[in-house]
């Protein structure tokens, strides 16, 4: 791969203070209007279109979508149905720019630990400031930390996550700590995906062509790496413009595991599902169909299903026993 001083931890600042928080500290009309219609109309639709769909996934499904349709404020507002956020502390791992944690303010807990491999200074300090001046009241801490080196002797009833799950190459142990760091009864919420096996899974493939993505799981080491190399651009370019996805690959900070893998090492940690909703991919669906590639793919990968290569994402819920 192209050679670069870049490395997640390292301590150049990657803030994007360009973002602007007011939309995210007050109910948008359009939002509460989109999930109404997803609620009513669209999830019931795409729940009865997709249910054949996912038929050899081990797990109990409860709700399909093609794509969206489960927006940022829906699933906080499932999350506050299960239990309620207000006065509770959460800690949010992977938090990027910080710019979520604005939104989760609004359900007002009193404390929010937010972490990241990445610094991300100049966006912290900025929220910070900004919530002082709007005089919120909960406690927010940022810190550039992994999840593995955190106090476990820490207590919160919310773990949440987006995004990065499918990063955690070292997945058992984190969700080992997690489940430490969880209050009895406490919940995890996490979205993550694409999952490894699907179109695109490396963050990467098919931004070039559509029919190279599946290029992560059919390519030899010699072959992605000419591949990756030949569309990498930069650092920075990377950053802006494809949620660092080529620098997960650089570091091969990918979890590779299946959905059924996922919900595996859940169990093995007396983390019970309370609701699941998966993503379907149109783009793997389709592309599986051509015979060439989906032959490639289970010659190389004898470990999946076809259901693997269009599973795009889990929206997961999970309570400590």
């Amino acid at each position: 791969m192209k050679k670069n001083s870049f490395s997640f931890g390292y301590p150049k600042d990657v803030s994007n203070i360009d973002l602007k928080y007011d939309y995210f500290l007050n109910f948008n009309i359009k939002d509460k209007i989109r999930d109404l219609y997803d609620l009513l109309i669209r999830r019931t639709y795409y729940k009865n279109y997709y249910k054949k769909f996912f038929k050899k996934q081990k797990y109990k499904i409860d709700l399909v979508l093609p794509a969206k349709g489960f927006s940022d404020l829906a699933r906080k507002k499932k999350l506050n149905s299960i239990k309620n956020i207000n006065r509770s502390k959460i800690l949010n791992i992977g938090c990027g720019n910080g710019i979520d944690i604005i939104s989760w303010i609004k359900f007002k807990p009193s404390f929010i630990e937010a972490i990241d491999l990445m610094n991300y200074s100049q966006s912290w300090n900025k929220i910070e400031k900004y919530l002082k001046k709007k005089n919120i009241q909960t406690k927010v801490s940022f810190k550039q930390k992994n999840i593995i080196n955190i106090n476990q002797k820490k207590k919160f009833d919310f773990i949440v996550s987006d995004a990065v799950f499918e990063h955690l190459n070292e997945f058992d142990k984190c969700i080992r700590i997690c489940s430490k760091l969880l209050k009895k009864n406490g919940i995890i919420y996490a979205s993550y995906g694409p999952l490894w096996y699907n179109y695109g899974g490396d963050h990467f493939s098919g931004r070039d062509k559509f029919i190279n993505g599946f290029n992560h799981i059919i390519l030899d080491k010699k072959k992605y790496l000419n591949y990756f190399n030949k569309n990498f651009r930069s650092i920075k370019h990377e950053i802006k413009f494809h949620g660092s996805g080529g620098l997960f690959v650089a570091k091969n900070l990918f979890s590779k595991l299946r959905g059924q893998d996922y919900i595996n090492i859940f169990k093995k940690y007396n983390l019970k599902v309370k609701f699941l909703a998966v993503e379907f991919c149109p783009l793997g669906y389709e592309l599986i169909k051509n015979k060439g590639i989906k032959n490639k793919i289970f010659l190389k990968n004898k470990n999946i299903n076809i259901e693997d290569c269009y599973l795009k994402s889990h929206i997961i819920y999970l309570q400590k026993k």
